[in-house]
């Protein structure tokens, strides 16, 4: 192929021959593809083929599978299936009153924890509050 600048005949470069490089005006142009003509062979239909994706047939029948699924578990839904525990006896105000007790009283280990941490904080407390009244005085 000749340069369509000045001429000279074109050569396929030494980095990528995917281009043609005119060595008389310093221009490099493109490989023109050529065009394939298809036979007519329009009925077959090249699908991409992907590692992850199943064939066509294979996700029609999955989904099929997964609507069927889907309405079935929907109608599941309509009260249509056998209760497999009884309900839940309901409490007596009285029984209702000691479950809020019992919430509130559970942590009987707050009782058995020392009061000597509680003391040694007041006592720095005071201990800080009459030193800044000392400074303030002074």
């Amino acid at each position: 192929m000749k340069c369509p600048i000045c001429g000279q005949e074109l050569k396929p470069g030494k980095k990528d021959p995917n281009y043609l490089l005119c060595y008389n005006c310093k221009k490099k142009f493109k490989v023109p593809q050529k065009k394939i003509e298809s036979h007519g062979d329009e009925d077959e239909e090249e699908e991409q083929k992907y590692s992850n994706i199943p064939p066509k047939q294979v996700r029609k029948k999955r989904e099929a599978e997964m609507r069927q699924a889907y309405d079935e578990m929907l109608a599941a839904g309509d009260g249509s299936r056998k209760k497999t525990r009884p309900a839940p006896k309901p409490k007596r105000r009285e029984e209702i009153e000691d479950d809020y007790d019992d919430d509130y009283y559970d942590d009987e280990d707050d009782e058995k924890m020392s009061k000597l941490p509680i003391i040694i904080l007041g006592i720095a407390i005071v201990i800080v509050a009459a030193l800044i009244i000392f400074v303030l005085l002074k």
